[in-house]
């Protein structure tokens, strides 16, 4: 049975993730939104993907167990952010922060909530970026992804990798299309074309290799 790979574009609110199944030949098995974590669970086990990537901060600093201003916990390493994030940064991918000032902390907590579940279940959890994925494989020069415009250049752009996405299908949102970039970011880690960056006891986050991706898609007919 071939690997699979789910992609969630996780958010921290109401408002419906994006989600998307890969196989290992870049065949997009899947596409679509889910609202509530139950439901992001069932589909992942309805899938059969053993690797789930999802884009959002799966770890904290070290020296903190929680985002709460209350907390006396404090990080333990200057600058007080994780590793990863830094890493990510010095590739000049800009990002947000896992501090306690983060905007971000409802999704955090999720993203932490969804990776112990996950890995309680043998499965194997990612974290990915898809704004450094997307500047890595189509330069950083791009529109702004909720625009029409936006959403029409990924779609292009990843029409060309990912077999069975329709270049001129216009339903896919932004969550959706970058749910796909994460999942094809962790199939091309396991084609030794994207590295973790950081300290994996705070969460390392793929990211690809500059010249390394090769852009190979299986054309098989795309699953029902």
């Amino acid at each position: 049975m071939t690997h699979l790979y789910f992609g969630l574009d996780l958010t921290g609110s109401s408002r419906p993730s994006g989600y998307a199944v890969l196989d290992a030949g870049a065949q997009l098995l899947d596409v679509g939104l889910v609202a509530t974590d139950d439901e992001i669970a069932a589909l992942v086990e309805r899938s059969g993907a053993a690797t789930i990537a999802i884009d959002a901060p799966l770890g904290l600093p070290a020296g903190l167990c929680c985002l709460e201003a209350s907390c006396a916990c404090a990080p333990s390493k200057p600058p007080g952010i994780r590793a990863s994030e830094l890493a990510v940064r010095g590739r000049g991918y800009g990002l947000y922060h896992t501090t306690k000032r983060s905007i971000i902390r409802t999704m955090v907590y999720r993203g932490i909530a969804l990776r112990r579940a996950f890995e309680a279940r043998g499965l194997r959890v990612l974290e990915v970026y898809p704004y450094a994925t997307k500047a890595a494989l189509f330069g950083r020069r791009m529109p702004k992804k909720t625009t029409r415009e936006g959403v029409r250049w990924l779609r292009e752009r990843l029409a060309a990798r990912v077999g069975g996405l329709d270049a001129s299908d216009g339903s896919l949102t932004h969550d959706e299309l970058d749910a796909v970039v994460a999942a094809y970011t962790a199939l091309l880690l396991d084609r030794d074309e994207a590295e973790p960056l950081g300290d994996p006891s705070e969460g390392a986050i793929i990211v690809p290799m500059a010249g390394r991706s090769r852009g190979w898609v299986s054309r098989s007919v795309r699953s029902k």
